[in-house]
C-alpha cells in the first residue's frame, strides 16, 4: 500500500485537532484542581496516577475493541467520552466527583490511542511508516505546544469554563471529522 496525499494529510489534521483538544487542559489544570478544590499536592499527584494507570490498564483492551468493531467506531468513542469529560469539569463540585470524571476521561484517552495508531499504520507503506509516524508525532507536539499557550491566554482572560468548552468543542470536532473524512480514505 502507498502513501496517499488524500489519506495522510486528513489524518495529520485529525492528530492536530486532537491534540489541541487536549493540549489545552495541559498545562493549566493543576492550577484549576488547586483553585477549584483546594487541592493538595497529594490530590494532584493521585489524580495524575488515576488517569495514567487507568490508561494503561485500558490501551491493550482497547487495542483488542479496535481490532474487533474497527478504528473508526472505537476512536469515535473515545473522543466523545474525552468530549463529555472535559465539559463535565465544569459541573464537577468537589475532589471525589473529579476523581471519578478522571476515571473515564482516562479511559476515553485509552481508546483513542490505539485507534489512532492503528489510522496511521493502515495509511502507510512500511517503507515510509516511520517517515509518517514521525510526521504525525511531530504535528502532534506542535499542536499541544500552541495548546499550552493558547489555553493560558484563554484562562487568564476568560475563565475555565471557556477554555473547557473549546477543549471539549475541538474533541468532538475531532470524531465527527474522523467519522465524515478519515473513515472514507
Amino acid at each position: 500500500m502507498h502513501m496517499q496525499k488524500q489519506t495522510i494529510l486528513p489524518l495529520i489534521a485529525v492528530g492536530t485537532l486532537s491534540s489541541l483538544g487536549v493540549g489545552l487542559l495541559g498545562p493549566v489544570y493543576p492550577i484549576f484542581v488547586v483553585n477549584r478544590f483546594s487541592a493538595s499536592l497529594i490530590d494532584l499527584g493521585l489524580l495524575y496516577t488515576i488517569i495514567l494507570l487507568t490508561a494503561a490498564l485500558v490501551k491493550a483492551p482497547a487495542g483488542r475493541l479496535v481490532d474487533l468493531y474497527g478504528k473508526e467506531k472505537i476512536f469515535f468513542t473515545g473522543l466523545m467520552l474525552g468530549a463529555a469529560c472535559t465539559l463535565a469539569y465544569t459541573f464537577v463540585t468537589n475532589i471525589l466527583q473529579l476523581y471519578f470524571v478522571e476515571l473515564f476521561f482516562a479511559a476515553g484517552y485509552a481508546l483513542q490511542r490505539p485507534a489512532l495508531l492503528a489510522f496511521i499504520v493502515d495509511a502507510s507503506d512500511k517503507a515510509k511508516r516511520g517517515l509518517l509516524l514521525g510526521t504525525f508525532e511531530s504535528a502532534y507536539d506542535i499542536a499541544e505546544a500552541l495548546a499550552a499557550i493558547i489555553s493560558t491566554i484563554i484562562v487568564s482572560q476568560i475563565g475555565f469554563e471557556t477554555l473547557f468548552l473549546i477543549s471539549s468543542s475541538c474533541q468532538a470536532t475531532t470524531g465527527f471529522f474522523v467519522l465524515k473524512t478519515v473513515a472514507k480514505t
